[in-house]
């Protein structure tokens, strides 16, 4: 079960970084609730549910609505564990991407004060400390 859930968010890991990749589209649900299936022993039921939060999701663009790639994961995870059917995916996916987004927002919302500290230790010479505010800011994200 550790094993599983490790590999889910490696899944999500790799779709939330898509835009550093290129942008290939990696994080719409029609690519990862696929490979969430394999990992659940279940592809047949990851394809379904993939095809249809993508179809939720179509058409959606980065304007700040909610966050289709967390929540196209865990919603085809959780259907999935729990042995429920496509509609409890599409039931989940929009609440937990809307959630995911509003905990973002407020992460953001601190990340001013992160790059001020950065600015200080840029203008004190400090090398190791924006070093260290460049990786904190990239964990947080």
């Amino acid at each position: 079960m550790l094993v599983q859930a490790i590999l889910i968010g490696l899944i999500a890991a790799f779709g939330k970084l898509d835009y550093q990749l290129g942008t290939l589209y990696a994080f719409r649900p029609i690519v990862l609730c696929p490979l969430v299936g394999i990992v659940l022993g279940d592809l047949q039921s990851g394809l379904a549910i993939g095809a249809s939060l993508e179809l939720l999701f179509m058409g959606s663009i980065s304007i700040g609505a909610y966050d289709e790639t967390i929540g196209g994961v865990l919603a085809c995870a959780f259907a999935i564990q729990l042995g429920q059917s496509t509609e409890a995916a599409i039931a989940l996916a929009m609440p937990i991407a809307t959630l995911c987004l509003a905990i973002k927002n407020v992460v953001n919302a601190g990340m001013p004060l992160l790059v001020d500290r950065a600015d200080v230790f840029a203008s004190k010479g400090n090398l190791k400390g924006i070093y260290a505010m460049h990786w904190i800011i990239g964990l947080v994200i």
